[in-house]
């Protein structure tokens, strides 16, 4: 009940004080403070991966671009179909084994399939966003790179600014700092301190809800910040449909998910594929520069938090049901 009321609470505050979009920057901080504590804190057991993981992922990949091309070749406002596509590229969210756990399924087949998620995702990005926003992936190379004038430092130097300049350069580096280096330093962190990391990771949860309503707070003030801007283009009544596109997504994604689960991991791999990271894609759609795209994960979190919530209910009111 404290989660869904500073939920609420963070998006209001957020949509209604739009100059707290300001603290935009503080975005990249906030998300990985939160997966350094999970990558702290988080067991992966010896359970090989299944073929189940791999249909997740694959749907996570190819469901979004299919979604992206169909709902334009329906004659879909391209601006909604970007929308759809950054919900439903998301990677799992950090606290799907958690949600798993307090459903009675296994939280190890969750805990590989997040890390899956979350690592092949992220290495994906790069390459999947800049086709849905009309970009190269990569430019030609500087000459002065292959020519062989240039001395070690410089070329690196001048490798990092051309990256730098590329559309999947910019994400791949975003990325970079929001997942790869959180988790390389839970490692060296776990690897140097063994059991008292995780405890430190343990110690530090707590924290990670505030610093989620915080992060909530300037996703929703960015969003308003950036519908009212775009006032005179898209009329408020757009909201509504991308409302309306989330609330399918949501259904879609936990209901194929159970369908690749079924029998034995059902609720597991619906929640892997349902429940998104939402805050990471709706970061990278403002760092791309398409505002309109970011409400679609912005809008998302409160679907999967309220199926999660009835998930819990039911499966808290079940035992006396059947006694």
């Amino acid at each position: 009940m404290l989660r869904t009321l500073l939920l609420i609470f963070g998006f209001a505050g957020g949509w209604f004080c739009p100059w707290l979009a300001a603290l935009k920057p503080l975005m990249a901080v906030f998300l990985a403070y939160m997966l350094t504590v999970v990558f702290l804190r988080i067991r992966v057991s010896k359970e090989t991966l299944t073929l189940r993981h791999w249909y997740v992922l694959a749907a996570n990949m190819a469901l979004p671009l299919a979604l992206w091309k169909g709902m334009l070749l329906c004659g879909v406002p391209e601006r909604f179909a970007q929308a759809a596509f950054f919900t439903a590229v998301t990677p799992t969210a950090a606290a799907a084994p958690v949600i798993i756990n307090l459903l009675g399924g296994s939280i190890s087949f969750a805990t590989v399939g997040f890390l899956l998620s979350t690592l092949c995702m992220s290495a994906a990005l790069p390459f999947l966003i800049p086709p849905v926003l009309h970009r190269p992936v990569w430019g030609a190379l500087p000459d002065v790179l292959t020519s062989g004038s240039l001395s070690l430092w410089e070329s690196c130097t001048t490798f990092l600014g051309w990256l730098g300049e590329q559309p999947a350069g910019l994400i791949l580096m975003r990325v970079f700092f929001v997942t790869l280096l959180p988790m390389a330093l839970a490692v060296i962190l776990r690897r140097k301190f063994g059991e008292r990391a995780r405890q430190w990771g343990n110690r530090l949860t707590a924290s990670t809800l505030y610093v989620w309503v915080g992060l909530v707070a300037i996703i929703a003030a960015s969003a308003s910040q950036s519908l009212e801007a775009q006032a005179a283009l898209y009329p408020r009544s757009d909201v509504l449909w991308v409302i309306v596109i989330d609330i399918l997504l949501c259904i879609g994604m936990f209901a194929l998910g159970a369908l690749f689960g079924m029998p034995k991991h059902l609720r597991e791999c619906s929640q892997l594929l349902g429940q998104k990271n939402t805050s990471y894609t709706t970061y990278l759609a403002f760092a791309c520069d398409a505002p309109f795209a970011a409400l679609g994960p912005a809008f998302y979190v409160f679907f999967h938090n309220t199926w999660n919530g009835l998930q819990l209910i039911f499966h808290k009111e079940k035992p006396k049901h059947e006694a």
